[in-house]
């Protein structure tokens, strides 16, 4: 699934690009301004699912390590209702 032709949402209806992305495995880039500055992308849903799971893989990592930081006393901590109170919430 890797068919990347980059499309763009400018002048083009909608559905025509959700339609490439579902169907077509295809890439649409959404950008901004004069500059064309990228702002989004419509990608397959595949794709989402992929990126969240690569997401989700590092989670457990970077949380055993923040911990780790925890006990060994190389960072402090705050209880939950103290953030509340000083938010205001």
């Amino acid at each position: 699934m890797r068919n990347s032709a980059a499309g763009s949402l400018s002048g083009r209806p909608e559905s025509e690009a959700v339609n490439r992305a579902i169907f077509g495995g295809q890439v649409t880039r959404i950008t901004r301004g004069r500059r064309a500055t990228p702002a989004a992308a419509l990608v397959p849903a595949a794709w989402l699912a992929h990126y969240e799971a690569l997401l989700d893989s590092q989670d457990g990592p970077v949380a055993a390590a923040r911990l780790a930081e925890i006990k060994r006393g190389g960072a402090t901590t705050v209880p939950a209702a103290e953030v509340r109170k000083a938010r205001g919430l």
